[in-house]
């Protein structure tokens, strides 16, 4: 036995209201659901940034005590070259018979550190030990 089955117009009529009636929520609730959708994806969108930012500037702040590490590291070997240059230079003159001769170290000193700036590629540096000791050094005029 085969049943058949038939709409009838009524039924018809109320699927076809219940289809419409869907569009027509969802619709509406595309149109008031946007708006928020567009908040919250700029809300989502400004807390990426201001995060990106943030670690931004902690790298930033890294990279500064790094730096700022490095050059203090720079500038205790600076001093114990240096320092060395004058045992050197007060040394060397002892070697040539010319204990406390302050031209005989002035003039061993500047030749160290024209010397260590030739070597290193520098333009000129001003070296000093302490007060008593200080010399100006510029290769372009004959490291003087």
């Amino acid at each position: 036995m085969a049943t058949e089955t038939r709409i009838s117009d009524r039924q018809a009529w109320s699927f076809l209201i219940t289809c419409i009636l869907l569009v027509v929520i969802l619709f509406g609730g595309g149109l008031v659901g946007c708006p928020y959708y567009k908040v919250w994806e700029r809300k989502m969108a400004g807390q990426a940034e201001l995060q990106y930012q943030q670690g931004a500037r902690q790298a930033l702040i890294a990279q500064a005590a790094a730096e700022d590490e490095a050059s203090i590291k720079r500038a205790e070997a600076a001093t114990r070259r240096v320092r060395g240059w004058a045992d050197a230079a007060k040394q060397g003159c002892i070697d040539l018979g010319r204990p406390g001769d302050r031209a005989c170290q002035d003039q061993l000193l500047r030749d160290a550190a024209t010397y260590s700036i030739a070597k290193e590629g520098h333009e000129g540096v001003i070296v000093s030990v302490g007060a008593p000791v200080s010399v100006a050094v510029d290769p372009r005029n004959g490291g003087e």
